[in-house]
């Protein structure tokens, strides 16, 4: 019995309008004013309508004006029988009566319509918002009067539903549009600010917090923000463990390596010629590792912004013409590399070092993965203020699924960057890190007519713009 009552829910308590800071609170506020909104707009316009719409039209009572001066007529000529004829005639069903409600002409009046006498109206009465026929009463002299039965078919009910119709649909629609207007940007605004957030956190921006931004006005978002500012301190402590780990165990491995490379070094000297072929491949492997640290160092303090650039005004034509020039010497005897990077182009903003670098990976993974008969090409262009530099060749390119992945760290391409090629997987992660570090970027693309094509953007240097 017990727990059945425990999982009984009042409404307050499952909609918690006991918590007036909370979403539900706001909520069922908003929508009880919007309702009572439209309540109290629809019965004014109720009331405006019918004193618009409700009443005898012009034209109908012109028309019965003009019959009350041509029963006056009939009255001051005294033939009750040709008032009769008159009364008749008419397209109104109607009577002159004195002030005793007696009919003049003598004419026999419907007991229905006798009965109606008692609930007669003025000619500017206010009508039913319902089809009827009411009595109207114009005045005449001497006390008389003409009573004549508004006919149905004029009465201004007939459209007076759709009016209203129309204008309940109006005034909810308008209500509706701008409370939800408002509510949308109540709404998002948080909503934003926790996207924008979380695009910031996810390109590593961790000093991202939107707890202050988004406030206490509504409970469950400011939850939300603080819970998101607690992930975001976790996450960036946890990066920060990982790369001080990466860095730790790279810095530990050194000097490992070195005394593996003296110690190899000195034990070359007692060993056969034959045993020297395993020494070289132990050499080979301590270098590749020895590479692999030194790549993983670079990235480290590339990726933790502790590389402190020196960008200055530097000539591209220069660095490229002298990497294509040392790729002549280690290019396979069937590829072709070739260069067309004008003087005339600007001097770009770049450290020395890291463009170098960047070039030089560029076109060793060329001649590493393009194809023993390659054409390789390297051509630079200003556009869009930057100056462009791509390598392109003309290989089987990168499967589409892999493209946006290559600039990723350990990133290899299967049948492409294997173990034998030679790579580890941090070169273009470095280009790409070295590239945002001189405030530029990368992209790599297939080409049309197959091949992969990384283009490098480079700011201008602000001294060729002053020339």
């Amino acid at each position: 019995m017990q727990s059945i009552q425990s999982v009984r829910f009042s409404p307050k308590a499952l909609f918690k309008l006991n918590r007036q800071g909370s979403l539900a609170y706001k909520l069922f506020s908003y929508f009880a004013v919007i309702l009572l909104l439209i309540l109290g707009l629809q019965n004014i316009a109720e009331h405006a309508l019918v004193k618009a719409l409700l009443h005898v039209p012009s034209r109908v009572q012109s028309e019965m004006l003009a019959l009350s001066l041509q029963a006056e007529v009939m009255i001051a000529e005294g033939d009750m029988d040709e008032l009769a004829d008159w009364e008749r005639g008419q397209d109104y069903y109607l009577f002159v009566l004195d002030k005793q409600q007696n009919v003049l002409s003598g004419r026999e009046m419907h007991p229905h319509f006798k009965f109606k006498l008692n609930f007669v109206r003025s000619l500017d009465t206010i009508l039913d918002d319902r089809v009827n026929q009411p009595i109207i009463a114009v005045p005449l002299d001497a006390g008389n009067q003409l009573v004549i039965q508004f006919p149905h078919e004029k009465h201004p009910a007939h459209t007076f539903r759709y009016y209203f119709a129309i204008s309940q649909v109006v005034i909810a629609a308008l209500i509706l549009t701008v409370f939800s207007a408002l509510l949308a940007r109540y709404l998002q605004r948080p909503l934003t600010q926790l996207q924008e957030a979380s695009r910031r956190l996810s390109e590593g921006d961790f000093s991202v917090r939107v707890a202050s931004e988004v406030g206490e006005s509504v409970k469950e978002f400011s939850e939300l923000a603080k819970d998101f500012d607690h992930m975001t301190h976790r996450i960036h402590e946890l990066a920060e463990k990982q790369k001080r780990l990466i860095r730790d165990v790279s810095h530990e491995l050194k000097t490992p390596l070195a005394r593996h490379a003296l110690a190899l070094h000195l034990l070359r000297r007692h060993l056969s010629d034959e045993q020297q072929i395993m020494a070289d491949r132990l050499e080979r492997e301590s270098d590749e590792m020895n590479d692999l640290v030194s790549e993983i160092l670079e990235f480290s303090r590339l990726e933790n912004a502790s590389y402190d650039p020196q960008l200055v005004p530097i000539q591209l034509e220069a660095l490229c013409s002298l990497h294509v020039l040392e790729a002549q010497h280690s290019k396979l005897p069937g590829q072709t590399i070739t260069s067309h990077v004008s003087k005339a182009l600007p001097l770009v903003m770049a450290d020395n070092r890291l463009a170098s670098r960047v070039i030089k990976n560029l076109v060793g993974n060329a001649i590493k993965y393009a194809g023993e008969n390659a054409i390789i090409h390297v051509s630079a262009y200003e556009a869009d203020n930057l100056v462009k530099l791509e390598i392109t060749d003309n290989g089987q390119g990168i499967p589409p699924l892999h493209l946006k992945h290559i600039f990723d760290p350990f990133t290899r391409i299967e049948n492409a960057r294997d173990k034998l090629s030679g790579g580890n997987g941090l070169g273009l992660a470095i280009v790409k890190e070295s590239m945002a570090v001189m405030k530029g970027s990368v992209t790599a693309e297939n080409c049309q007519k197959g091949g992969l094509r990384i283009t490098l953007r480079f700011p201008k240097s602000q001294r060729d713009d002053l020339r």
